[in-house]
């Protein structure tokens, strides 16, 4: 798992992106990639972890969990 910070999370547009711990490109998480929260909003600075994928060559956060 890696872990990162929530850099910013649009409600209406349903996706934003975390800038991972370990450096590197910033990794986009989709609405329903969240997982242990009921509504499964991120809010700005929210730490969490996640599992990263590629995407159509970019990296994608799946399982995001609040820390």
């Amino acid at each position: 798992m890696n872990t990162g910070t929530v850099k910013w999370f649009n409600i209406h547009h349903a996706y934003g992106y975390i800038t991972p711990d370990e450096g590197g490109p910033e990794v986009a998480v989709y609405y329903d990639s969240v997982v242990g929260t009921e509504d499964r909003i991120l809010h700005e600075g929210q730490r969490v972890e996640y599992n990263q994928t590629l995407q159509e060559f970019r990296p994608v956060a799946e399982q995001v969990r609040p820390i």
